[in-house]
């Protein structure tokens, strides 16, 4: 499986982070598929597996595995590193507000991490999970944490990670990012029109921490046909803004 820096890397614990993410995008597998998948020996999988499951890292149900629970024990207290829940709270606000789907994020080595979600009522089931992560320049929320970073910085995240293409609509030229990068600092949003799914459009604002740094962002997202024309330009944005300043000061003094 292709990782972005594979500088002063450990092969053998490589292997094992493939087989930790085969897992987590399977749900379940068991050893001859996890060796076809990987091109390792099916002993070379099993003592793998033998290692995370005597440490609870996986489960093994009858030759299938899982993973284990041991990842919540590790993963709760991560998540508590950032000021996740004042926002999280916003975006159940939001939700209830809008009707739409509201997603907290938080940048993390370059990219874009979905930390919590809050369900409207006229909600669309995203192609996305809590945990999971993005390209930055793919998503609203990405954009508007982007514009919060120094260029030189931004740099470093497009050199390491690149700037692939989820749908026609993702801006893949540095040049043509930075314009964007621009726009959203004058403005204070960013918007994602298909960027990342074809018939998804969102507005995202960051959470600053200072001039030079970010919380996260509170994304606004719903289907393309409801997020349109004044509702998406301007009444989103205004929303999002008067939101994102209260729980600014919110995290600052708290």
């Amino acid at each position: 499986m292709p990782h972005g820096n594979k500088t002063k890397t450990i092969l053998s614990d490589e292997r094992l982070l493939d087989l930790i993410e085969m897992l987590h995008e399977r749900s379940t597998a068991g050893v001859t598929e996890l060796a076809e998948a990987t091109e390792l020996s099916k002993g070379a999988v099993h003592a793998h597996l033998a290692t995370l499951e005597s440490r609870g890292f996986v489960v093994n149900n009858d030759g299938r595995y899982r993973l284990g629970l041991e990842f919540l024990r590790h993963g709760i207290p991560v998540r508590n590193q950032y000021e996740f829940k004042p926002m999280c709270a916003k975006a159940e606000q939001l939700a209830e507000e809008t009707g739409e789907r509201v997603w907290a994020q938080v940048e993390e080595n370059g990219m874009a991490y979905y930390i919590c979600g809050a369900r409207g009522e006229h909600h669309i089931e995203p192609p996305v999970r809590i945990g999971e992560h993005a390209h930055l320049h793919q998503i609203a929320g990405g954009k508007a944490m982007l514009s919060c970073l120094t260029d030189d910085r931004i740099r470093e995240i497009v050199a390491k990670h690149g700037l692939p293409a989820a749908t026609e609509h993702t801006i893949t030229d540095e040049e043509m990012l930075f314009t964007e990068i621009e726009r959203i600092r004058e403005r204070g949003y960013a918007f994602n029109r298909e960027e990342s799914v074809l018939g998804l459009h969102a507005v995202g604002t960051p959470i600053k921490k200072d001039e030079n740094g970010v919380y996260g962002a509170l994304v606004i997202s719903g289907p393309a046909n409801r997020l349109t024309g004044e509702k998406l330009n301007s009444e989103l944005p205004n929303l999002l803004l008067g939101a994102v300043n209260e729980l600014e000061i919110n995290i600052r003094y708290s």
